[in-house]
């Protein structure tokens, strides 16, 4: 799909700052980072280059922006503490599991999220602060995961593993899947979810048939 097809749809109802936006995570998705100036921004949204200035100092200014992206569109899957605990024994593995697929289902059809992680993806290699951005994310992932399947061990609904191990094996899934259709698949038309709903769900279930007690 041409890329002005793309921003000729934003509709004109939004905010400048959220066009600038939009544009942008369009413009940056299809031809890199460094390949976008802040003019060519500018004309893509139909404002003077000043004006986009009042709304984004930088290209850095867009690029924090992105990174924040991800965390603010992103749901809990449940209460914290002791009341997630007990939504965790009451819903069992199975049930938990499906829960937060579908937390995540969701969380990657927000709008825009495909452009920031194809964005991220092939920027990972030689920008410093998406490397930053990109290690903290999966480290806080990790983090998430491994609480979750520790408290699943401490109830006995899973089997006696490493929470840790067993975080990082189910997240590689889905980092692996990620980097392949971000990287070598993405091409503006099609969607993460309808390329890779199916094989996500089996890995889910391939991966509570082998864990649970």
């Amino acid at each position: 799909m041409p890329i002005m097809n793309d921003i000729e749809m934003i509709s004109n109802d939004k905010t400048t700052k959220q066009r600038i936006f939009e544009v942008a995570l369009d413009l940056f998705a299809h031809k890199g980072f460094d390949g976008v100036s802040m003019r060519e921004i500018a004309e893509a949204v139909g404002i003077k280059k000043a004006s986009l200035y009042s709304h984004f100092e930088s290209k850095d200014a867009l690029i924090e922006q992105i990174f924040n992206y991800p965390a603010m569109a992103l749901e809990t899957v449940g209460p914290e503490g002791e009341d997630a605990e007990k939504m965790m024994v009451s819903m069992g593995v199975e049930g938990y599991m499906a829960m937060a697929g579908s937390v995540f289902n969701k969380w990657i059809a927000a709008p825009g999220m495909e452009k920031v992680w194809r964005i991220i993806c092939i920027e990972l290699y030689h920008d410093p602060r998406i490397k930053e951005f990109y290690d903290q994310f999966t480290g806080e992932a990790i983090a998430f995961w491994t609480s979750n399947f520790r408290t699943m061990g401490k109830h006995g609904l899973i089997k006696a593993v490493s929470p840790e191990v067993l975080a990082r094996e189910y997240l590689a899934f889905y980092i692996y899947t990620f980097m392949d259709y971000f990287i070598a698949h993405f091409d503006g038309e099609g969607s993460f979810l309808g390329a890779n709903e199916r094989i996500l769900d089996e890995h889910m279930k391939f991966l509570v048939r082998s864990i649970k007690a």
